[in-house]
């Protein structure tokens, strides 16, 4: 499973695969496993041990993939943009979004 940080920086989530030993160890060996918490705050796991203190925390177990290309991140095309709720329907003048770009 993939997991995107606020920053933009790509995870691969693989505490699923972490839940028997055999496979956190051969997960450990062949990569740099990182503690993602749902801030984005990342630490490097040092010793396969640690695995399980921090799925048992709530965080992910993860592998670095990499930053988004800049073309392929979410546009905030709505921050800064006065929104009007309308019988459960968002509106936005479109001047507002254009002007933003």
């Amino acid at each position: 499973m993939i997991h995107i940080t606020d920053d933009n920086f790509v995870w691969l989530d693989v505490t699923k695969d972490c839940h028997s030993w055999n496979r956190t160890q051969e997960l450990f060996m062949g990569n740099a496993l990182y503690e993602v918490t749902d801030e984005g705050r990342d630490s490097l796991i040092e010793e396969p041990e640690y695995v399980d203190k921090s799925i048992k925390r709530g965080n992910r177990i993860c592998i670095e993939v990499g930053h988004l290309p800049k073309n392929k991140r979410p546009l905030n095309i709505w921050t800064d943009t006065k929104k009007r709720l309308i019988n459960g329907y968002w509106y936005v003048k479109i001047s507002d979004l254009i002007n933003k770009k």
